[in-house]
């Protein structure tokens, strides 16, 4: 006599990447409201896949009115955050930047990096200041020096105005 066994069968779920590693720093969605500061600072210090403001890579001389004490910058933006900068690489006016847009602010002291400020827009996140956006300072090895935990307190009196909370175009225009 033949004997029937049951037939088992396993159904795995099947994990998919949205983007790719080409897209860019800060284009894999992160969990739909929270980022961690560990996160966050790995995004802002990847290499490559940057707009650079006015599409140039050079530092240019702090402004006047900036609240950030390093003599020069370069500001940065990820995919999502360039999608608002015109031709010419400025914000364009009226913009309001997606979640996930990241803006790099790389402060630089003689020469050297001095500390990475940090703007991260996710209006669902607990730690969402002022326009929804994360506000943190890293230090060059990725450590936070102001977390995001903070929400922008040692940065939203300056932001509160410009577009959509950035200033670069009246500081830089």
């Amino acid at each position: 006599m033949k004997r029937i066994l049951p037939l088992v069968l396993f159904i795995l779920p099947v994990v998919s990447a949205c983007g790719s590693d080409d897209d860019g720093p800060g284009t894999q969605p992160p969990p739909a409201t929270e980022i961690t500061d560990a996160a966050l600072s790995t995004l802002a210090r990847a290499t490559t896949g940057w707009t650079y403001y006015k599409n140039r890579a050079d530092t240019l001389l702090r402004s006047a009115g900036s609240g950030h004490t390093e003599a020069r910058l370069r500001t940065r933006f990820n995919v999502k955050a360039a999608a608002q900068l015109d031709a010419a690489g400025k914000v364009r006016a009226g913009a309001s930047f997606a979640d996930s847009s990241l803006i790099v602010k790389e402060l630089i002291i003689a020469g050297q990096l001095n500390r990475y400020a940090v703007m991260y827009k996710l209006r669902g996140s607990a730690n969402a200041g002022t326009g929804g956006w994360l506000w943190a300072y890293y230090a060059p090895d990725g450590s936070p020096q102001t977390g995001i935990a903070g929400r922008g307190a040692a940065c939203v009196a300056c932001h509160s105005a410009g577009i959509d909370q950035v200033r670069m175009n009246d500081s830089h225009p």
